[in-house]
């Protein structure tokens, strides 16, 4: 598979900036799929983490619901 990337004049500075660390001994496209692979774990984690928060969101405010009484009319059935 291949993947191609436009960057805008920026941001092939800044990539071509950050390139200047890869290792002499480590081949670009390893260092290049090492870097694609590392932001979809980083992105991954976050959507994961994302994902956790909503679900323990949810709960609390299912929890919440739970624990509010809901108020009664003087004939005892509950208004809506």
């Amino acid at each position: 598979m291949k993947i191609q990337i436009k960057f805008s004049k920026e941001e092939a500075e800044g990539f071509k900036n950050f390139c200047m660390i890869k290792p002499p001994e480590l081949a670009d496209e390893i260092f290049y799929k090492q870097i694609f692979f590392a932001g979809c774990n980083a992105m991954t984690n976050e959507i994961t983490a994302l994902v956790e928060a909503h679900k323990d969101a949810q709960e609390a405010e299912a929890a919440e619901g739970k624990t509010e009484e809901t108020p009664e009319s003087e004939d005892g059935k509950t208004q809506e």
